[in-house]
């Protein structure tokens, strides 16, 4: 099946339709995500698996605390930062 499909500016994009057969006929529906790549100056949208919907990594807690060990470094070089009286416009 063969559709024809104008590229349109939508804001500071370039949106083009695609039409609800040529998704059917792919398996993709609203929200379906997709790679684009050009093969013989042809662009090719290749679906690909939702990002979405793949369940995220799951972190261990060592994992998650890298780097953390400097936290106290950087509270006590800025321990004082709030005390003392305004000095300018801000906001109390």
């Amino acid at each position: 099946m063969a559709a024809v499909s104008r590229v349109r500016k939508q804001g500071g994009a370039r949106i083009i339709t695609l039409p609800a057969a040529i998704l059917a006929q792919v398996g993709a529906d609203t929200g379906a995500a997709f790679a684009f790549s050009v093969r013989d100056g042809a662009i090719v949208a290749t679906p690909v698996p939702d990002a979405a919907a793949a369940p995220g990594r799951r972190y261990t807690l060592a994992e998650l605390l890298v780097g953390a060990e400097h936290l106290p470094e950087v509270s006590a070089g800025v321990a004082g930062a709030l005390d003392g009286d305004p000095v300018g416009h801000e906001a109390g």
